[in-house]
Protein backbone atom coordinates (compact mmCIF):
# COMPACT_ATOMS: atom_id res chain seq x y z
CA UNK A 1 0.00 0.00 0.00
CA UNK A 2 1.37 3.20 -1.26
CA UNK A 3 -0.41 5.49 2.10
CA UNK A 4 0.11 3.36 5.44
CA UNK A 5 -2.29 5.21 7.58
CA UNK A 6 -6.07 6.23 6.27
CA UNK A 7 -7.50 9.28 7.21
CA UNK A 8 -10.13 11.33 5.82
CA UNK A 9 -7.57 12.70 3.49
CA UNK A 10 -6.43 9.60 1.61
CA UNK A 11 -9.76 8.51 1.46
CA UNK A 12 -10.70 11.29 -0.73
CA UNK A 13 -7.86 10.83 -2.35
CA UNK A 14 -8.85 7.18 -3.21
CA UNK A 15 -12.39 7.91 -4.37
CA UNK A 16 -10.36 10.56 -6.47
CA UNK A 17 -7.53 7.79 -7.41
CA UNK A 18 -7.75 4.51 -6.00
CA UNK A 19 -4.67 4.08 -7.90
CA UNK A 20 -2.68 6.59 -6.00
CA UNK A 21 -3.60 5.11 -2.65
CA UNK A 22 -3.20 1.46 -3.30
CA UNK A 23 -0.80 -0.81 -5.36
CA UNK A 24 -3.30 -3.59 -5.88
CA UNK A 25 -7.31 -3.78 -5.72
CA UNK A 26 -6.67 -6.46 -3.44
CA UNK A 27 -5.39 -4.19 -0.72
CA UNK A 28 -9.05 -1.95 -0.77
CA UNK A 29 -10.82 -5.45 0.03
CA UNK A 30 -8.11 -5.94 3.05
CA UNK A 31 -8.46 -2.85 4.70
CA UNK A 32 -9.61 -2.51 8.24
CA UNK A 33 -10.34 0.99 7.92
CA UNK A 34 -12.89 1.22 5.19
CA UNK A 35 -16.20 -0.06 5.68
CA UNK A 36 -17.63 -2.57 2.89
CA UNK A 37 -19.68 -0.02 0.98
CA UNK A 38 -16.49 2.43 0.47
CA UNK A 39 -14.26 -0.43 -0.35
CA UNK A 40 -17.01 -1.31 -3.22
CA UNK A 41 -16.79 2.48 -4.42
CA UNK A 42 -13.68 2.72 -4.38
CA UNK A 43 -13.22 -0.03 -6.08
CA UNK A 44 -15.70 0.48 -8.93
CA UNK A 45 -13.77 3.94 -9.44
CA UNK A 46 -11.34 1.88 -9.92
CA UNK A 47 -12.74 -0.32 -12.25
CA UNK A 48 -14.04 2.97 -14.37
CA UNK A 49 -10.26 4.03 -14.55
CA UNK A 50 -9.27 0.49 -15.92
CA UNK A 51 -12.18 0.59 -17.88
CA UNK A 52 -10.27 4.12 -19.84
CA UNK A 53 -7.32 2.87 -19.87
CA UNK A 54 -8.09 -0.20 -21.85
CA UNK A 55 -10.23 2.13 -24.18
CA UNK A 56 -6.81 4.28 -24.44
CA UNK A 57 -4.87 1.49 -25.11
CA UNK A 58 -7.62 -0.32 -27.90
CA UNK A 59 -6.94 3.40 -29.42
CA UNK A 60 -3.55 3.94 -29.94
CA UNK A 61 -3.53 6.16 -27.17
CA UNK A 62 -2.26 4.18 -23.90
CA UNK A 63 0.86 5.61 -21.55
CA UNK A 64 2.69 1.51 -21.31
CA UNK A 65 0.69 1.05 -18.18
CA UNK A 66 -1.28 -1.69 -17.99
CA UNK A 67 -5.06 -1.89 -16.84
CA UNK A 68 -5.85 -3.86 -13.30
CA UNK A 69 -9.62 -4.37 -14.65
CA UNK A 70 -9.27 -8.21 -13.85
CA UNK A 71 -7.48 -7.52 -10.45
CA UNK A 72 -10.66 -4.94 -9.54
CA UNK A 73 -13.05 -7.27 -10.93
CA UNK A 74 -11.86 -10.10 -8.44
CA UNK A 75 -12.08 -8.03 -5.89
CA UNK A 76 -15.38 -6.89 -6.31
CA UNK A 77 -16.76 -10.57 -6.85
CA UNK A 78 -15.11 -11.10 -3.41
CA UNK A 79 -16.93 -7.91 -1.76
CA UNK A 80 -20.24 -8.00 -3.59
CA UNK A 81 -20.77 -11.56 -5.27
CA UNK A 82 -24.01 -10.55 -6.74
CA UNK A 83 -23.16 -7.21 -7.37
CA UNK A 84 -26.13 -5.97 -5.59
CA UNK A 85 -24.38 -3.02 -3.96
CA UNK A 86 -24.14 0.58 -6.62
CA UNK A 87 -26.02 -1.52 -9.05
CA UNK A 88 -26.98 2.19 -10.65
CA UNK A 89 -23.42 2.86 -11.01
CA UNK A 90 -22.86 0.63 -13.95
CA UNK A 91 -25.41 2.69 -16.07
CA UNK A 92 -22.85 6.11 -15.53
CA UNK A 93 -21.65 6.47 -19.07
CA UNK A 94 -18.09 5.29 -19.44
CA UNK A 95 -17.28 7.08 -23.40
CA UNK A 96 -19.03 10.12 -24.46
Amino acid sequence: MKVLNLGSAEIEKALISPASVFDIPSEVVESKALAKLLKIEILKRWELDARALLRATEENMGGGETSQIDAVNNALSELDPNGEAFADFAKAPTKL
